[in-house]
């Protein structure tokens, strides 16, 4: 059947086969495994479909399956002549520079189909393989010679493929698509007409949608690894100012001649220069950076993403903490087989050389301020439309800059708002918005950061400066995670947001004003400016956020932090830390699997339940651990110990805490002040894991007996969620309810509680436990949140006062006398927390409550309380406590 010359294409591949020594295959997606291949196919035979018949294609293929301990493809797929592995191609190969095909599939197919009796049940499948000599996209300026020597779609011959296997050292790509069943089961055929004649035509018709199938699985694999043609600026500069807006826009404005050339320079000045050898050159430099600055970069949750960026467009969210976020994620992009997205970077970071650099590896440049400037503002949209509409992938973070606090900013909606709107103009339904969560042991950044919070101005990016960063790539930052949230179709999130909409719909407005339930069947003359859209946009961004602190990882660093942070005095012993920076790590772990999000520990260790119930007194057992009996202690287990000896290695080498020996030779740690800033940091990365376990452990301390039911604690959580929503970003699709019922049992298997059902099925009394240090756990838990408890109650025993001396009150006015406040609760030693604690989240703090409706606005700008939404929470905050500080 495959014959070239004459000769069967296994005997031109013995011929080929020296080459093979020479090939360095990377496998797609990388989910496929060894083991994975086994398990999905075992005792099945395998078609291996390719989109054309190359002898080369067929020896990478051979030597990914020897890889993989599968059988190799030695005979084509026909009627009973192969038991495990055959060959079937789309289309025969080309001679030479030859573009003539010949197509025999369908015949072929048909044949295998009526005749092979695997093809009536699943031990027949079909997968389409694609494979990539090289993965440099299409250029629409590339010239005749060029695609001649290098075609991009896939059609060289032999002599091309070993030119690129040349020009690329022996590095070739492969991807397995997705797996199909034979039409019998994959159309779910009906019987058989009596007709020979009509048989044969539903057969053909059946190999053409098959056909129709694998031809989208390989035009999906192709945009995924190659993206879509690119265009240099001049092509670009022509399809904008040909956009009927961009054309109504210049004709609208007061000097049309200049308008039209103020856009090409903007244009100039916003676009990227995508070049491949750029990226290619980038790859291999941070191959060699990546193991010097980190031990380890690790991505998860990624498998369920390798599907969707195939099934639609993507736009990449992701968290901003550090300058390494977008390099990391295109590098991790590119070794993954996807092409790099297109980034929105800040205008500051266009500078000699790094600007230069960025921009060829994909990076447009956004002003921090648009002020005013409507010609700026529309270029910038339509470019941003241009590459949405045109398929390339986007990447931009919606917090607008660097997080100087850890936790996420709220989100800043500009260019989500111009994704959007493009987005709803086209009525892309199959539209991804993919979160991406960034957890670093330790950040480059972070004593920069420390010092602006501290009041010093943040430094401008320039070459000195990035000169100066070039020592640091010899300094150790410890690892880094790259966790991919769920993916938020468009299609989907319309259909979310209406549905929301509906149930919260005022009497007297007619259900005809809302926007269409389906996006398709939105008008196609609807004004994208319309409310109901930037309503729509920013639920998006409030989900962007949700989905990101879902897929949180808890570095060791943070959680040295948060116990560092949590501690009465600043020393601690050895002992106490080892058991505070375990319970942590299993409360993080273990409400993970209770809630059903992506959270996890960066550092896990066996035996942790063991060890915490044996710290915590509440029984002494034996176990048997590789034929030895053991008891379970704090000496006994080599993983704890190498957990927390890790966690505090990193303290101790990022001199986050000192290390010293008392007078009763044990070690003690001591907080670093210089350091505490920094430690805020790492703090507020894992704030919003923690936050529940906080919040029911001060409930329970603070309430009396009788008041220590399931029910307050799940009204308190409700309540504290609302006005503390831009601290915690919990998902809104996660109850209160299912949230503290996890916590509390938790709680109850470490035994610190206990809880007892009442003659209400939904009400559980509560009773502490009477060991002195179960309760201490819970107070240490307690103390977590204690700084957003005291910020949160001065400011609205602030804001109370100041109702009752004035009425009303300006922003200003409330965050200034908060923090004259905070200083004179200090003073009396009766804040915890120093005054640059206000001085720094005040103004977050305030936002919080704005948006949960505590502040009502009045005339000149001015505030009042909204009382009614106070009495969910104010005992909670301790209000009245800090009433008499308040000047």
């Amino acid at each position: 059947m495959y014959k070239i010359m004459g000769i069967h294409f296994t005997n031109w591949a013995w011929l080929y086969s020296p080459l093979s020594f020479f090939m360095r295959i990377r496998v797609y997606p990388k989910s496929v495994s060894k083991e994975t291949f086994f398990n999905q196919h075992n005792g099945k035979a395998i078609v291996y479909v390719l989109p054309r018949m190359s002898v080369m294609d067929t020896i990478v293929l051979n030597k990914t399956l020897k890889t993989f301990e599968q059988k190799k493809i030695s005979t084509e797929a026909k009627p009973k002549r192969f038991r495990h592995a055959a060959l079937l191609a789309l289309k025969s190969g080309s001679l030479l520079f030859s573009n003539s095909h010949k197509d025999r599939f369908l015949s072929d197919f048909v044949k295998l189909i009526k005749n092979d009796p695997r093809s009536k049940n699943e031990k027949l499948v079909f997968i389409p393989v694609s494979i990539f000599w090289s993965r440099a996209p299409e250029r629409n300026e590339k010239g005749f010679l060029l695609k001649s020597l290098f075609p991009d779609d896939g059609t060289g011959n032999a002599l091309q493929k070993l030119f690129m296997l040349i020009l690329h050292r022996g590095e070739v790509n492969i991807s397995f698509g997705k797996t199909f069943n034979s039409p019998n089961i994959e159309f779910g055929l009906a019987e058989k007409s009596d007709s020979a004649l009509e048989n044969q035509d539903q057969d053909f018709e059946y190999a053409r949608r098959m056909r129709r199938q694998f031809n989208i699985e390989f035009a999906k694999e192709r945009t995924a690894a190659f993206g879509p043609t690119l265009y240099d600026n001049e092509k670009i500069c022509q399809w904008i100012l040909s956009t009927t807006t961009t054309k109504k826009f210049i004709s609208s404005s007061e000097n049309p001649l200049k308008t039209e050339e103020q856009i090409v320079k903007y244009i100039r000045e916003i676009g990227a220069n995508y070049n491949y050898v750029t990226v290619r050159a980038l790859e291999k430099f941070f191959d060699f950076i990546w193991t010097k600055i980190f031990e380890g970069v690790r991505v998860r949750n990624f498998e369920h993403i390798e599907r969707v960026a195939k099934d639609g467009q993507i736009i990449w969210m992701p968290s901003h903490r550090s300058h390494f976020d977008y390099l990391l994620l295109s590098y991790v992009l590119f070794k993954k087989g996807f092409v790099v997205p297109h980034i929105a970077a800040g205008i500051n970071l266009n500078f000699w050389p790094i600007g230069s650099i960025l921009r060829r590896g994909g990076a447009f440049f956004i002003r921090r301020s648009f002020s005013g400037n409507k010609i700026y503002a529309h270029t910038f949209s339509e470019y941003v439309n241009f590459l949405l509409q045109n398929s390339f992938p986007v990447e931009f973070f919606q917090e607008g800059g660097r997080s100087r606090i850890g936790k996420l900013l709220s989100p800043k909606m500009g260019m989500l708002n111009i994704c959007v709107q493009s987005i709803i103009k086209r009525k892309s339904e199959n539209t991804y918005i993919v979160p991406v969560y960034f957890g670093y042991d330790k950040v480059m950044e972070d004593d920069s950061y420390a010092k602006e919070l501290k009041g010093a101005k943040k430094q401008k990016e320039n070459a000195f400066q990035f000169l100066n960063g070039i020592r640091k790539v010899f300094t150790n930052y410890g690892s880094v995670d790259v966790s991919f949230g769920d993916p938020i179709k468009i299609g989907d999130i319309w259909q979310e947001y209406n549905e929301k909409i509906r149930k919260e719909i005022p009497a007297d407005l007619s259900i005809n004003e809302l926007l269409p339930y389906h996006l398709k069947d939105l008008p196609d003359n609807f004004d994208t400016r319309d409310p109901q859209v930037q309503g729509l946009v920013k639920y998006i961004s409030k989900r962007v956020n949700q989905r990101i602190n879902c897929a949180a990882k808890a570095s060791g660093t943070s959680i040295l932090a948060s116990c560092l942070l949590s501690q009465q005095t600043n020393k601690i012993n050895f002992e106490e830390l080892q058991y505070q920076t375990i319970l942590l790590n299993y409360l993080i772990n273990t409400f993970n699997n209770k809630i059903n999000w992506k959270l996890s520990t960066s550092l896990d260790a066996e035996h942790i339940f063991e060890y915490l119930t044996s710290y915590l007194g509440q029984f002494e057992k034996s176990v048997s651990e590789m034929g030895n009996n053991l008891i379970l202690s704090s000496t006994n287990l080599p993983s704890i110990h190498n957990l927390s000896e890790q966690t505090f290695e990193m303290g101790l080498r990022w001199k986050l805490m000192n290390k010293e020996t008392n007078l009763e030779n044990k070690i003690e740690y001591i907080r670093n002040e210089e350091k505490e800033m920094n430690l805020w940091w790492y703090r507020g990365t894992i704030f919003h894991i923690l936050a529940p376990f906080g919040i029911i452990a001060q409930v329970l301390l603070n309430s009396k007996e009788e008041e220590r039911t399931s029910q307050k604690i799940e009204f308190t959580i409700s309540s504290i969620r609302r006005i503390w929503q831009d601290e915690l970003f919990w998902d809104s699709k996660t109850s209160s309810v299912l949230i503290s019922n996890s916590c509390l049992d938790i709680f109850e298997n470490l035994g610190l509680i206990k809880q007892i059902d009442t003659e209400f099925e939904d009400k559980k009394r509560i009773e502490i436990s009477n060991n002195p240090q179960k309760i201490e756990t819970l107070e240490f838990l307690s103390r977590f949140i204690r700084p957003e408890v005291e910020l949160y109650g001065i400011l609205m025993a602030t804001a109370l006062e100041l109702v009752k001396s004035k009425g009303v009150f300006s922003r200003d006015e409330l965050i200034q006398k908060t923090i004259t406040t905070h200083s004179a609760a200090f003073l009396r030693t009766i804040a915890f927390q120093p005054p640059i604690f206000s001085k720094v989240f005040s103004q977050r703090a305030f936002d919080s409550l704005y948006k949960a409706g505590i502040f009502t606005p009045r005339e000149n700008q001015k505030l009042s309380l909204n009382i009614a939404n106070v009495a969910g929470f104010s005992l909670f905050l301790n209000v009245t406590q800090w009433t008499d500080f308040v000047s």
